[in-house]
């Protein structure tokens, strides 16, 4: 009798230091963040955060202004004659094809397409010409060119010259609409126009002579 409970009481307390050195192992390991479960809230914000930066120009591109840019080959090419746009009036979309809109309502005739580089990465400024009424709209858009799919960082709508035709560049930082009216003025331009890009995926509108703010 006195045998059997001396098996039983090994057994026992075997059993009880093998349970008690699993559960001290447990939590050394978790304790060392080794602990294998995957941290959710962690992937997510990382996942958040990468999105965010795709969106947004950093301040320093938005200082350094836009680079007239020879076409990035290394960039796949984009059909800008045959694609969708945000018109930055309203913030409402217009489809072209082939150049010119599809919809209803005003015409939108794609303009100019400028290769450039924006924040140290190759970008594009699109012009669309609204024809709608005496003046003409011009819809300047930015464009950067670091994903399969161009991204939208900036845009701004501008009434045109009447009676002139808007020559479009690249210049020091900004993009340049130069309005020319052949019948008086032959090649000389008789206003031009600045945008530079504002924070908040916003441009500036200047010309000479405006007040500064």
């Amino acid at each position: 009798m006195m045998r059997q409970r001396l098996i039983v009481f090994v057994t026992v307390t075997a059993a009880a230091a093998l349970a008690i050195a699993a559960a001290q192992g447990c939590e050394s390991k978790q304790a060392r963040g080794l602990d294998e479960r995957p941290a959710a809230s962690s992937t997510a914000a990382s996942s958040g955060a990468s999105a965010a930066a795709t969106a947004a120009p950093s301040p320093g591109a938005v200082a350094s202004g836009v680079v007239a840019a020879a076409a990035d080959r290394a960039v796949p090419p984009v059909d800008w004659n045959n694609r969708s746009y945000q018109d930055p009036s309203d913030g409402s979309r217009i489809d072209l094809v082939q150049g010119r809109s599809a919809g209803s309502g005003a015409p939108v005739t794609l303009t100019a397409v400028l290769p450039a580089r924006y924040g140290g990465a190759p970008a594009a400024v699109v012009v669309l010409t609204r024809h709608e009424g005496a003046a003409p709209q011009d819809m300047v858009e930015l464009y950067g060119l670091h994903s399969a799919e161009p991204v939208l960082l900036a845009a701004h709508a501008s009434t045109g010259d009447p009676n002139g035709t808007g020559v479009w560049r690249i210049d020091r930082g900004a993009i340049v609409r130069e309005e020319r009216v052949p019948s008086t003025s032959g090649d000389a331009a008789v206003s031009t126009t600045r945008f530079t890009v504002a924070p908040k995926g916003t441009m500036k509108e200047s010309w000479p002579g405006a007040a500064s703010g």
